[in-house]
């Protein structure tokens, strides 16, 4: 397993990438000396794609309920 900053990653994301895919090395990616982010090789089988919301509704991980209950404006 790899360690690189996230200046680092920054600076070489193609190269780090390419690293990735080429050995299957698991890259940990740090910021201020604490881990992140973690990149790893995946096949195409390896996960299913969400299907697309409805057009026009995103909810951001919220129920349905408080997306409906949205706070108002302060009145004058």
């Amino acid at each position: 397993m790899r360690f690189v900053t996230v200046t680092e990653l920054k600076q070489k994301a193609t190269q780090i990438i390419s690293e990735v895919e080429f050995t299957r090395e698991e890259v940990v990616v740090t910021k201020n000396g604490k881990p992140v982010a973690l990149i790893q090789f995946i096949t195409n089988g390896a996960f299913a794609l969400k299907p697309k919301e409805e057009k026009g509704v995103k909810d951001h991980g919220r129920s349905r309920e408080s997306r409906s209950k949205r706070p108002q404006g302060r009145k004058a």
